[in-house]
């Protein structure tokens, strides 16, 4: 099939036979007889208006090129029926796994290869909108026929270091679905454990899994904990092998970018290797565990960890006393632990205010005072309302439901073993969330902040489980209190993970702060007192400064964090189950899927045909080319004793 009205040009051929036969064809001959003066008679009747049209090399090849210029002008192509709808929805995965390379595989050149595949096949009119999907949605190209804007645009997208989570991107796609109903959204990814929504969209989702390889290990854990008073760095590493082989990989630990230790581990398939180790000097303010050596996903072979303060915190716990829940607080050695009754709660927070040392955090063990503490609060049990919520009755028998592995306050947390006699029915404040809930929604274990405090809450009895029997025991306190007390040196928590956002309060007279992540900074401004922190794009240490002509204030350091990864499902680099993704997309009533018409054009390859065409013309018909080319490629025989003549 054809654009008809440029076959007109097909009018130049005859042109160009005309000007074979009408041309003159002089000749300059010398001559030595006159006897040759027939031959030049001949030549002068050669020059007649019309003669016999002779073969030429030359009038061949030019007749082609023109004859192929022609049909190329005239963009033949082959018709087809493309899968894609009118419009298409293009998701590309950018999230951390997508950044996977090794010598035979770079999954996102692969995922840029496969979504120009996906516009080449954009049916006739089609309109694309283009979006890059990592832990947020991105649009790229929005609803535009342009394909070629559509193909740049794919040419600029890289991967990120970021967690994948496909709700925004599949938000925007329900939108224009439900904008346009002849639609297709099409999702170039992995299917690496992408977070996904809860309800589907209302148009065909078609996934384009790319990758293969799984050859990748994590450092999936790092945390530094004080001992003996704070006189020793103990400094926890997990380090991680999704892959299906087993690996040996060497681990390097850094203590203020010097390197402190370093040893190699064996990590059997699918399993992980965990090793405490206490070289790291006390004196440390950030340490760094590295994976020396290559594997598919360089981003996780990093982690960061700021090290706990050496001093101490006034903490105080209010009860009837539990040796369980004392010893564990004991064990903590960023807390000095006071305990006193519920009748002595009152005196003690005099004899604080008096002696100018209050408590920054308090433990209330089924007592829920009549005004919420000044500092941090943990709720063990409550019995009565408060700051976190309202309490309505009782949960017989609660079953833990399953929980987040990516939740902090569950870091290296097992509560899969844990067994609860009874627990509290609470309905949380606006503000706090639950953490630990049962099968039927109700919380047993929820963190927030209320007022700009920090507030944990644990809903049963510790008395009435097995929890402080278990290891995760002692875990999960160390956990709540760095949550509640954070050890970044000042506003900012220990660690947080890639793409987390944060709004934390400065003093109101910084207008503006310098945020340096990964020796990469920006200024961002604090308005009333409140700084709005976007999330960290890639790993390494974070430091917030503040930016002031006062010398006073100026390069004062306000907070620390370490930004890691630690995602498991992003480590896990294999290739997942599209079908999951898949299933977000509405069914069509027809099986094969939408039957648009789309076109294959030939114009392109009719082109470079008569470019080499012409090349050859000028090869052949060019003298001087000629005679260069057959120097260069002829040699003569050289005569002895010198050269030829």
């Amino acid at each position: 099939m054809i654009a008809p009205l440029a076959l007109i040009g097909l009018l130049t051929l005859p042109v160009i036979v005309a000007f074979y036969m009408l041309r003159l064809r002089r000749r300059d001959l010398p001559v030595g007889s006159t006897f040759l003066w027939q031959q030049l008679i001949r030549d002068v009747e050669a020059n007649a208006p019309w003669q016999r049209l002779r073969f030429s090399w030359l009038l061949l090849v030019q007749l082609l090129i023109a004859a192929i210029v022609v049909l190329a002008a005239a963009r033949p192509f082959t018709a087809s029926q493309s899968d894609l709808a009118a419009n298409v929805v293009l998701i590309v995965d950018t999230s951390a796994s997508m950044a996977t390379r090794t010598d035979d595989e770079d999954r996102m050149a692969l995922a840029r290869a496969r979504a120009t595949q996906v516009v080449g096949r954009l049916p006739e009119g089609g309109r694309v909108t283009l979006v890059a999907a990592a832990d947020t949605a991105d649009v790229l190209i929005n609803e535009t026929d342009d394909h070629d804007a559509a193909l740049e645009a794919i040419d600029g997208i890289t991967a990120t270091q970021l967690p994948g989570d496909l709700t925004d991107a599949f938000a925007l796609s329900s939108a224009l679905a439900a904008r346009d109903s002849d639609s297709t959204i099409v999702v170039v990814t992995d299917a690496s454990g992408d977070e996904l929504p809860e309800v589907g969209v209302g148009a065909p989702v078609v996934v384009e899994r790319i990758g293969a390889t799984d050859a990748n290990q994590a450092v999936a854990a790092l945390s530094a904990l004080r001992r003996s008073g704070g006189a020793q760095l103990d400094l926890f590493v997990a380090v991680a092998n999704p892959s299906t082989a087993d690996a040996t990989r060497r681990l390097e630990v850094y203590a203020d970018d010097a390197l402190v230790d370093a040893r190699v581990l064996a990590i059997p398939a699918g399993q992980r290797s965990e090793i405490l180790i206490s070289t790291v000097p006390a004196n440390a303010r950030t340490v760094e565990a590295r994976l020396a050596g290559d594997d598919a996903l360089a981003t996780d072979d990093r982690a960061f960890a700021i090290v706990p303060a050496e001093e101490t915190t006034m903490a105080l716990l209010v009860g009837d006393g539990s040796a369980y829940l004392e010893n564990a607080l004991a064990l903590l050695p960023r807390l000095e632990l006071y305990a006193v009754g519920e009748d002595g709660y009152t005196d003690a927070l005099a004899d604080a205010e008096a002696d100018a040392m209050p408590y920054d955090v308090f433990i209330f063990d089924g007592i829920v005072p009549a005004e919420p503490p000044a500092g941090a609060a943990l709720y063990i049990n409550p019995a009565t309302d408060g700051a976190f919520g309202t309490v309505a009755g009782r949960v017989s028998g609660p079953i833990i439901d399953r929980t987040d592995p990516d939740e902090p306050l569950l870091r290296f947390v097992d509560l899969g073993s844990v067994h609860i006699g009874r627990a509290r029915e609470i309905a949380l404040a606006d503000g706090v969330r639950a953490v630990v809930s049962t099968t039927g929604g109700d919380p047993l274990i929820a963190a927030g902040e209320i007022e700009g405090r920090r507030l944990g809450v644990i809903g049963f009895d510790l008395a009435e489980s097995d929890l402080p029997l278990q290891i995760a025991f002692p875990l999960l306190m160390s956990n709540l209190a760095d949550y509640l007390l954070p050890t970044g040196g000042g506003l900012l928590p220990s660690s947080m993970p890639l793409g987390e956002s944060l709004t934390v309060n400065v003093d109101p007279s910084v207008e503006r702060v310098s945020v340096l992540t990964g020796g990469v900074a920006v200024e961002l401004p604090a308005v009333g007192g409140r700084l709005t922190l976007p999330g960290a794009e890639m790993v390494g240490l974070r430091e917030i400064r503040a930016i002031s002509d006062d010398p006073e204030l100026g390069g004062v350091e306000l907070g620390r964090t370490a930004v890691n990864l630690f995602s498991a499902d992003e480590s896990d680099v294999a290739p997942g189950d599209p079908q999951r993704i898949m299933e977000m997309g509405r069914v069509t009533a027809d099986d094969d899927g939408p039957a648009q018409p789309t076109r294959a054009e030939w114009w392109w390859p009719l082109v470079l045909a008569a470019l080499a065409l012409l090349a050859a013309e000028w090869l052949l018909f060019h003298r001087p080319t000629r005679r260069s080319l057959r120097r260069a490629f002829v040699r003569r025989p050289q005569p002895l004793g010198g050269r030829a003549p």
